[in-house]
């Protein structure tokens, strides 16, 4: 299920009709991972099949020719991933434009989220302790930075963390800190 296309004119519909995605390296490897990675990146048993090739070949049709990928996972949902393109051949990304990428996807994703589920009431979501720890996230601290900072166990600053994951159904703290920040509950 496609919940937002940006792709040219004409491919998504080839895509749809041909049954790309069964045979294409970069949606077959996006089920089976969760780290995001540039398309050239994807392992050769998945890139060099026939059929992967053949979507590659008809993609650079359409001005496609490589692209970064962020697979993401919803404890509520199904896996999906965002997929960047280009026009240009990139074959890797300094590690500031993954994480601008990256940034950008979960942000995306969390909104396309909200958006087909509608916003619950928002402020009953965490509780103070969680949106601390959130916070200490947000500023990059480790759980064992956090709890020393906060006068907890690690074990609990851990906890914390799992309660805010599980109330906005997401998979990692990154996501969760964006979500949090969405909603504006938190303000880094």
């Amino acid at each position: 299920m496609v919940e937002l296309n940006g792709w040219p004119k004409g491919w998504f519909e080839r895509y749809v009709e041909a049954e790309h995605a069964a045979v294409d390296g970069v949606c077959i490897y996006s089920a089976k991972t969760l780290k995001p990675f540039v398309w050239a990146d994807v392992p050769a048993k998945w890139s060099n099949t026939r059929g992967s090739q053949r979507v590659a070949g008809e993609a650079t049709e359409f001005g496609i020719l490589s692209g970064f990928a962020v697979p993401m996972l919803s404890v509520s949902h199904w896996q999906s991933v965002l997929s960047f393109a280009s026009s240009q051949k990139v074959c890797s990304l300094s590690p500031r434009q993954e994480v601008q990428l990256v940034t950008m996807a979960v942000y995306a994703g969390m909104s396309i989220q909200a958006l087909s589920q509608g916003d619950e009431k928002d402020e009953d979501l965490l509780s103070d302790r969680e949106k601390e720890v959130l916070l200490w996230a947000a500023a990059g601290k480790t759980s064992s930075e956090t709890s020393q900072i906060l006068g907890l166990t690690e074990r609990t600053a851990k906890w914390h963390l799992t309660k805010a994951r599980e109330a906005f159904g997401v998979a990692t703290t990154t996501q969760a800190v964006v979500e949090a920040v969405r909603k504006r509950l938190i303000h880094p």
